[in-house]
């Protein structure tokens, strides 16, 4: 899978910005969990898809443009573990459908699944509609 980055978000490649390296320690395995995760998909054969980040959060979407994501991809800490949290935006009066794995591959399939099931250009963006 080709992940491109959105407009204005080109500077870096997603593991440039994920680099382990680059974060400090208190980030846990983030860094290197969502690396995992980005190789992971890119070995997947699916149609290319937009991405952005957000802090720590990855987004996909299929259009170019940060206002429509369909997938959020975040790390929790859960008991002092870390977990991959995948949302997908839905319609009312869900808006949004979550899961969790601790798992790059079962996350990737997450994503895939979300970017299959969400609906475009129906969901809310947490950026923009924080009710």
């Amino acid at each position: 899978m080709e992940l491109k980055s959105i407009t204005g978000q080109s500077g870096k490649s997603l593991l440039e910005f994920y680099n382990p390296k680059k974060w400090p320690e208190n980030w846990g395995e983030m860094p290197e969990m969502m690396c995992n995760l980005i190789k992971t998909l890119h070995a997947i054969e699916h149609d290319p898809v937009w991405v952005f980040t957000s802090h720590a959060e990855l987004l996909f979407t299929y259009k170019d443009d940060f206002k429509y994501w369909q997938v959020l991809v975040k790390i929790v800490t859960i008991d002092e573990r870390q977990f991959y949290k995948i949302t997908a935006a839905q319609e009312d009066p869900w808006h949004h459908l979550t899961g969790f794995t601790d798992n790059h591959k079962v996350a990737s399939d997450l994503v895939i699944s979300g970017l299959k099931n969400s609906v475009i250009g129906k969901n809310r963006n947490i950026f923009f509609d924080a009710n």
